[in-house]
């Protein structure tokens, strides 16, 4: 199973990438669980969930880790995550969307604790992709954006992704993994993959 840690600026289309691979989930008949502290843009949840049966569409499950900031509250979320998706065998994909959402110094912490023990409960049972907002690189790298704690993520066994416009095609987007670059759109659909560039 695929654990996966999605870094990218605002409005890049991380989100869109988690709600894309929702539909197929939904589609083949499996769970999808999505835990966020801001709520999805009904806009375009609407255009890339449109045409899914209510039987299959009933098996996405929204929750919250609401306003509040604390340890208790992000723990509580995590452990009820774990006990459902992990009772529930058809469930085949977790999302954590910002798991930096509002985020202090001690609070991270216990996020990534929290994210920890969902990836250790995730072994061989569902997908589990996380999303953060990437920040601006200060150091003298070429690259313009660096990932929200990618060595505590990669220690985890997750697989950094970086998303970045394309610098010379407006309207592309280019994922940065370890060991290769992808190129998407985004559409009325969701995500579509582009060759060749």
């Amino acid at each position: 199973m695929d654990n996966i840690h999605i870094s990218a600026p605002p409005g890049v289309g991380k989100t869109s990438i988690c709600l894309t691979n929702s539909r197929t989930v939904l589609m083949e008949g499996g769970r999808v669980f999505w835990v966020s502290r801001e709520e999805l843009n009904h806009e375009r949840f609407s255009q890339i969930m449109s045409g899914i049966p209510i039987s299959k569409a009933s098996k996405f499950h929204l929750l919250s880790f609401g306003d509040e900031n604390t340890k208790n509250e992000f723990g509580s979320i995590i452990q009820q995550l774990i006990r459902m998706s992990t009772s529930l065998e058809s469930t085949k994909l977790v999302i954590i969307d910002g798991w930096d959402s509002n985020i202090t110094p001690l609070e991270k912490k216990y996020r990534l604790d929290g994210i920890s023990k969902l990836a250790k409960a995730s072994k061989n049972s569902f997908d589990l992709y996380i999303t953060s907002l990437a920040y601006e690189n200060a150091g003298n790298s070429s690259e313009k954006y660096k990932i929200r704690a990618a060595n505590e993520f990669e220690k985890m066994g997750f697989e950094n992704w970086l998303i970045v416009p394309h610098s010379k095609n407006e309207g592309i987007k280019k994922i940065i993994k370890s060991n290769e670059e992808m190129y998407y759109v985004l559409n009325s659909k969701g995500i579509e993959f582009v060759e060749g560039l």
